[in-house]
């Protein structure tokens, strides 16, 4: 039957409850086919039809100097994390070593690594094999200086129904402490636009991190500091990618006498969570305290939840998955374990490094099964 038949409501349930895989392929039946699978308030309906599907727990490795290849496995989400898939990233980037920024709807958002992190920027859905470089600025400035480097956040604008980067250029040595050596520039890129605008950005602080993953209320939160002229004090530096202003969130006082912190942030049931670990003095971490800001925004909200002594030696936390369990780097034995925050007990993940050759990069993220295409995409095959 041709689709000239069916109303358009009713191609909508059928269509939009089947999986990319299918689609993809129907976009060949006839050219309507195409325009309505490709249009945004059908890709808006297929996500919202497969909002409370499980999806996968995606895990990056970073490619070996041998291989030159970087590799993702997707594991499943019922707490066995058992791998369902895996797949390798098709290009080369100019540092040989990908850095994941983040993954929304199944649309990953990458970079090159070290020094050259943020210079290129690489939007890839691998479920339909489609690549988008982006390799141009608002600015005219010299990347290729050692002193530039840069803060970067993916997201997603609810509002506007569209994905957008936002992109930070700090001038300073990216090897020192960082000193302002010229006022910090901000650039977004909207991806329904295909195109980078400069934006306002306040001077006197910078993104210690260079890429954020916890993204609440539609916005993307860095652990920022402070230049010294402006006192050197940490915060949250935040970035609202509907009305794409930077904003600000302090942070609780959760320093002590333990030594050394790590900081990172994490969203644990849709709250802000800063996770800090406490060095001991072999570099190990010794103890994790879990903050969670009730009220989001609101400083005087930040509880300290949960204080967690590892079982084993473990150096860095990864992130959380399945709103409940932090996933931790063990120093020995080179592989992972996860800790759950309701039972109180660590367990280890059947996901160990499969290279040896130097230690590679793991993030845990939430990767969705419902996928997205890219407009203006370059396809790689």
């Amino acid at each position: 039957m041709s689709s000239i038949h069916l109303p358009i409501e009713i191609l909508y349930n059928i269509l939009g409850r089947l999986p990319v895989k299918d689609l993809i392929r129907y976009m060949s039946v006839c050219k309507s086919w195409r325009d309505l699978i490709t249009h945004p308030n059908f890709i808006s309906t297929h996500m919202n039809l497969h909002r409370n599907i499980d999806g996968y727990v995606l895990h990056h490795k970073m490619a070996t100097t041998r291989t030159g290849l970087s590799c993702f496995s997707c594991l499943s989400y019922d707490k066995t994390y058992v791998e369902h898939s895996s797949f390798d990233i098709p290009f080369s980037c100019e540092s040989v070593y990908f850095q994941l920024v983040g993954s929304i709807n199944g649309l990953l958002c990458l970079s090159d690594s070290y020094q050259y992190f943020g210079r290129t920027i690489y939007l890839w859905n691998p479920s339909i094999w489609k690549l988008k470089v982006l390799r141009s600025s608002c600015f005219n400035h010299n990347y290729c200086d050692i002193g530039n480097f840069f803060s970067v956040g993916f997201g997603f604008d609810h509002h506007a129904n569209d994905f957008k980067i936002v992109r930070i250029m700090y001038f300073g040595d990216f090897y020192c402490p960082y000193v302002e050596k010229e006022l910090p520039r901000a650039e977004v890129y909207s991806l329904a636009r295909n195109s980078w605008r400069r934006i306002g950005i306040k001077a006197g602080c910078y993104a210690i991190d260079k890429s954020a993953t916890a993204v609440v209320r539609g916005a993307i939160h860095w652990f920022a500091s402070r230049t010294k002229e402006a006192s050197g004090s940490n915060f949250i530096l935040t970035f609202d990618f509907g009305s794409e202003e930077f904003g600000e969130i302090m942070l609780p006082r959760y320093h002590c006498d333990r030594g050394r912190p790590q900081v990172s942030l994490r969203v644990l049931r849709e709250s802000l969570a800063l996770i800090v670990g406490w060095y001991n003095n072999y570099e190990l971490i010794e103890c994790w305290d879990v903050w969670v800001m009730g009220e989001y925004g609101m400083a005087e909200s930040w509880t300290k939840r949960y204080s967690i002594v590892p079982e084993e030696r473990c150096f860095r936390c990864l992130g959380i998955i399945n709103n409940n369990e932090l996933v931790l780097d063990k120093s020995t034995r080179q592989e992972l374990v996860s800790y759950d925050l309701e039972n109180m007990q660590f367990k280890h993940l059947a996901i160990s490094r499969r290279y040896t050759f130097r230690e590679e990069k793991k993030e845990c993220i939430r990767a969705p099964t419902k996928k997205v295409a890219l407009k203006g995409e370059r396809q790689r095959r």
